[in-house]
């Protein structure tokens, strides 16, 4: 918490200043101010959270200046401080919010409990910001998820009107940066160039920015901004842009250009922003498929449905074939088995939708065993050297033991204890290697109380005891 203190005898001001330096850990006096003009300009620079404020000052009063801070920013708290037990001045401080009334010469206890109840204040507002900003973060990321896709949720209309009331048209941007560090530079150059209010989603490596335009909004305007975005954020990217908008049924098209403009973009690797090119069909196809593929290796089968749904009308019979064929490769790299379907038999577009939301619940449930495969090693990796168990591994992926022990045999192609073992023990004979501690010791630090115990499990897969490995090592 920052408190400013309003006072203009200089002791009393040095002293109160001590004191909450040397009992408060947690709150900064960030400044001091000798009169009420003082402390209107040291408000406006330093942004206190809590001022002490003493009525009577030189020149502008204590409570001329309250009025005028309050003015400029009503979030800050107000501690008063005077000589006189004036009900007057009390009852036009309460205009202010200010809630605090300390009698010269102020007791320390009576300014640990007012700064305290201010800080609880502080804090609780602050809580309910959060909650608020958090709230609001949710509701306009329902809303975007609602005219990203045809047909349009009901509700997306009042979220609207609740979110986006002064909205004249929309449009989306999609954004592919290189690594994941950009989302950040994406989101302030968006709060630097965009006037409008705007909405932003993370979907996997792709960053989806709708804007929610007050004015009219021409292709060229677009465009431009679509530049200042690419050159503020200082990265290599590519920035699809989706056509404006004015109707809430429509969107769901600025969104599919944008998406599929980005891939375009990436393909072609000549400009790194712009709109969709339609006048390539081919081409466009040929991004379509791609943008199928990419949502279908993320697991993400709906957006690859909604992509093939609006765009069947372009595919030829040879483009389901590359299709089918680029999907078949899709699930071969991974070792995942096609689903019991044959080209031949997908001649409708339902026949189509199953097959590829099948292929990405396949490729989804690989990629949720390879996220597992990791985080056990990571896990493993940091307590090996403690009492781990089956249970405690399992607890640590949120799976159940049975389950947990039919994954890892299966990605590890070993049991938990053989793998545990194994991983101990390799990192046994580093140890000893390093000839830096004794075999007692070394015991311990991979997780074996008993050093017999952990002699007995070495021999066991080494064919020698650590003893004679040290040994060995030594006599080299």
């Amino acid at each position: 918490m920052r408190v400013l203190i309003a006072e203009d005898e200089l002791i009393e001001r040095k002293a109160m200043r001590k004191f909450i330096e040397d009992n408060f850990s947690d709150i900064v006096v960030v400044g001091e101010a000798a009169n009420g003009r003082n402390a209107i300009e040291q408000a406006q620079i330093l942004q206190p959270d809590v001022i002490f404020m003493d009525i009577k000052m030189p020149g502008i009063d204590g409570l001329e200046a309250i009025e005028r801070i309050h003015a400029n920013d009503p979030s800050i708290k107000f501690i008063m401080i005077s000589a006189y037990d004036s009900f007057a001045y009390a009852k036009k401080a309460m205009r202010f919010g200010i809630k605090d009334y300390i009698l010269k010469p102020g007791k320390k206890e009576e300014v640990a409990k007012a700064l305290l109840r201010a800080k609880k204040d502080i804090d609780a507002e602050k809580q309910r910001e959060k909650e608020r900003l958090q709230s609001e973060l949710w509701q306009k990321e329902k809303f975007v998820e609602a005219i990203m896709q045809y047909p349009i949720a009901s509700e997306a209309y009042a979220l609207q009107k609740q979110l986006f009331p002064d909205m004249r048209c929309g449009f989306f941007f999609v954004f592919m940066p290189e690594v994941n560090e950009d989302v950040k530079r994406i989101a302030t150059s968006i709060k630097k160039h965009v006037v409008h209010p705007s909405a932003l989603m993370k979907r996997e490596e792709l960053v989806i920015v709708f804007v929610a335009a007050t004015t009219a909004f021409k292709n060229d305007a677009i465009l431009t901004l679509a530049r200042q975005l690419y050159l503020d954020t200082g990265s290599r990217m590519y920035i699809g842009a989706g056509y404006p908008y004015a109707s809430l049924k429509q969107l769901p098209s600025s969104y599919q250009e944008a998406y599929t403009a980005c891939f375009q973009l990436k393909n072609a690797g000549k400009r790194p922003y712009g709109f969709l090119q339609k006048h390539h069909p081919a081409e466009s196809v040929d991004n379509v498929i791609a943008a199928i593929c990419h949502n279908l290796e993320k697991g993400n089968g709906h957006q690859a449905v909604v992509l093939f749904r609006n765009k069947q009308h372009l595919f030829r019979r040879q483009d389901q074939e590359d299709l089918y064929i680029r999907v078949k490769h899709l699930l071969d790299s991974r070792h995942i088995i096609l689903p019991n379907r044959s080209l031949s038999s997908l001649t409708s577009r339902r026949d189509w939708e199953w097959f590829l939301d099948v292929c990405a619940m396949k490729i989804n449930e690989a990629n949720q065993s390879k996220r597992y495969v990791s985080q056990i090693k990571t896990y493993l990796s940091e307590h090996y050297d403690q009492d781990v168990t089956l249970e405690d591994a399992a607890r640590s992926v949120d799976l159940s033991p049975n389950y947990f022990s039919h994954l890892f045999k299966k990605e590890f192609g070993e049991t938990f204890i053989d793998y545990l073992t194994k991983l101990r023990l390799n990192k046994a004979r580093e140890l000893i290697q390093k000839n830096r501690y004794s075999l007692k010791e070394i015991s311990s630090m991979i997780g074996y109380k008993d050093p017999n115990y952990f002699s007995r499990v070495f021999k066991k897969y080494y064919g020698e005891s650590p003893r004679q490995f040290q040994k060995g090592i030594l006599k080299k």
